[in-house]
């Protein structure tokens, strides 16, 4: 038999056991070998909630509707209609400064507004004109006038107006006599906020065999 060598029977257990005292060290202190995570993770992302083509039109539509709806009611604001009180001051002219000095008037106007720059006017009202000492008849009358209130701008307007004029003439004995004639005015004038407005008119009327005329000075203030 062979003599076997002490130290090479000794260091197989040796080995052995320090393999064993460093699996549990490594047990002990927690040290792992890295563990690789083989899981995707999943990334969340916002995504708006109207996103389809469908809801796109949708929105689109619902917009449209919207503008539609406020132009209706922009001009439905525009076509409306209010009343007013006219004050005037008259000023004969030609011959019917012979007979009359001065006089004054008021009308009840309406106004339907067909846009921004412009509306349909009607009114009616009363004229008085004071007589001149050397005259023995007194003048008043009823203008009945339609029209049209047009904006030049957001300042000035024109009024064109034709209609119908009932002259009175009486005396100091309550004798009076009285005829309806063609009345033809004109009227520019000055804007004064969104209610009112002053003018200076001319008016003529047709009588049987001549015509009178004046001129006016108006303050119309509409409610």
């Amino acid at each position: 038999m062979k003599n076997l060598n002490l130290s090479k029977i000794l260091f197989i257990p040796l080995l052995c056991a320090g393999i064993t005292a460093s699996a549990q060290t490594s047990s002990l202190t927690g040290n792992t070998a890295p563990v690789v995570n083989t899981n995707a993770t999943i990334a969340l992302v916002n995504r708006p909630v109207n996103v389809s083509p469908l809801g796109s039109e949708k929105n689109l539509f619902e917009q449209k509707t919207a503008l539609k709806n406020v132009t209706a009611a922009d001009a439905a604001s525009a076509s409306t209609f209010n009343f007013g009180l006219e004050l005037e001051g008259l000023l004969p002219l030609g011959n019917f400064k012979n007979a009359t000095s001065v006089g004054v008037g008021v009308n009840a106007v309406g106004l339907y507004h067909i846009s921004d720059v412009g509306a349909v006017t009607g009114s009616v009202g009363y004229n008085y004109f004071l007589k001149k000492d050397e005259v023995d008849v007194k003048y008043s009358g009823i203008p009945i006038k339609v029209g049209y209130l047009a904006k030049l701008n957001d300042m000035f307007f024109v009024e064109p107006q034709i209609g119908v004029y009932n002259l009175r003439v009486s005396d100091d004995d309550d004798n009076s006599e009285s005829n309806t004639n063609l009345l033809l005015a004109v009227k520019v004038g000055l804007n004064v906020g969104e209610k009112s407005h002053f003018g200076i008119g001319y008016n003529y009327i047709k009588v049987s065999g001549g015509s009178y005329a004046f001129a006016n000075v108006s303050y119309l203030f509409t409610f």
